[in-house]
């Protein structure tokens, strides 16, 4: 079935390359019945919630969906463009991919992991035009999580079995949150929106549930610069796709290119669900601490996220906001997502073109095994 929602742009260039983007989704709409089925689709998801399939199943269908997507759906309402009948971040994701496509003048695609338009809708748009034969996956994820990068990929790779489409070259976009590129319009992109006079930047990351990590990461649970501190054995151990690790050195860029203190620059994780261990610190208990700690002007940057979206606009802006105010804070600046804006694009399409012409970036057969469904 063929979503409302295009999966394809720039179908009419010839080129022999082409770009598939890939985002988390959202749902087809705010009403109960949408949101229930994307919470379905994300939340037994074995990369999301690593239970057996059954008691995934059972928890999530019997329990965690009947009480949550009411609430969630209200909270979708809140974000939800009546005029577009869409989300931010299917719009924005629709306009990045329209902009790759021009600038690059070669066909883009966009598959979303869970809603529209689907992954399958956007392979088969690709694979129906004749002239492409090689394919770089680009995931917007700045940085690598099971839950995230691998779970969109896995199920391009997948889906791509499934369908039995014909073959294409493929080349993987790596995590790039330490990319020079993507560090500099980051960097650029808070300066421009960063309040003359604050107290404290706090950089908020997605949370993930501790038994994502490999075991050694998950130490000293709470320290900021834990994984970050030992580097040299994440590239060693072959450890390197570490979201403590990247979330951290996101966090001391960050610092570092704006010119800030270190200590000014705070790092912590959101949108924690369940009762499990996460990763820490959490921003729902460090939210209420802020203020009997001297910090009047909060500023909140989620870079974890490239577009706006239900945890940035509604859960930080929003709850957050009210949560810092209402314990004695001041002021409270969120600074939006990168969004599609023109200087994310353009660092896109280079890290794009670097992917092309990276050998080690080639996905081969058979597929590398955190691939594998």
């Amino acid at each position: 079935m063929t979503s409302a929602r295009p999966a394809l742009y720039g179908a009419h260039y010839t080129s022999r390359r082409a770009v598939l983007v890939l985002n988390l989704g959202s749902p087809d709409s705010p009403e109960v019945r949408d949101v229930a089925t994307y919470l379905h689709d994300f939340l037994t998801d074995r990369r999301v919630v690593g239970l057996s399939r059954p008691i995934r199943h059972f928890l999530v269908d019997r329990i965690i969906i009947p009480r949550r997507a009411p609430r969630s759906a209200e909270n979708y309402r809140t974000i939800w463009d009546a005029e577009e009948k869409t989300f931010p971040l299917i719009a924005h994701t629709a306009s990045i991919a329209d902009q790759l496509s021009r600038q690059r003048q070669c066909p883009v695609a966009v598959g979303m992991r869970y809603g529209n338009p689907s992954t399958a809708e956007a392979l088969c748009a690709l694979a129906a035009l004749p002239s492409v034969e090689e394919l770089v996956i680009a995931p917007l994820y700045p940085h690598y999580a099971q839950s995230s990068y691998e779970t969109a990929v896995a199920f391009v790779l997948e889906e791509l079995d499934r369908l039995k489409l014909r073959p294409m070259k493929l080349s993987l976009l790596p995590a790039f949150y330490d990319a020079p590129e993507y560090r500099s319009v980051l960097a650029d992109h808070v300066r421009e929106h960063l309040p003359e006079h604050f107290d404290r930047l706090v950089v908020s990351m997605h949370g993930i549930p501790t038994s994502h990590l490999h075991k050694a990461c998950r130490a000293r649970n709470g320290h900021t610069s834990h994984c970050l501190d030992r580097r040299e054995w994440h590239e060693t151990s072959g450890e390197g796709d570490c979201y403590r690790l990247h979330s951290e050195a996101t966090r001391h860029a960050l610092a570092e290119d704006l010119s800030l203190p270190q200590r000014q620059v705070e790092l912590v994780y959101q949108s924690r669900l369940g009762f499990h261990p996460w990763l820490q610190p959490y921003m729902s208990r460090r939210v209420g601490q802020f203020a009997s700690e001297g910090v009047e002007h909060l500023v909140v940057v989620c870079p974890g996220f490239v577009c706006d979206c239900l945890e940035t606009i509604q859960e930080i802006d929003d709850y957050y906001r009210g949560r810092f105010l209402s314990t004695g804070g001041k002021q409270f600046s969120y600074i939006p997502c990168l969004n599609s804006s023109p200087a994310f694009v353009s660092a896109l399409s280079t890290l794009i073109d670097k992917t092309f012409a990276d050998p080690s970036c080639r996905l081969s057969t058979p597929i590398p095994t955190k691939y594998q469904y």
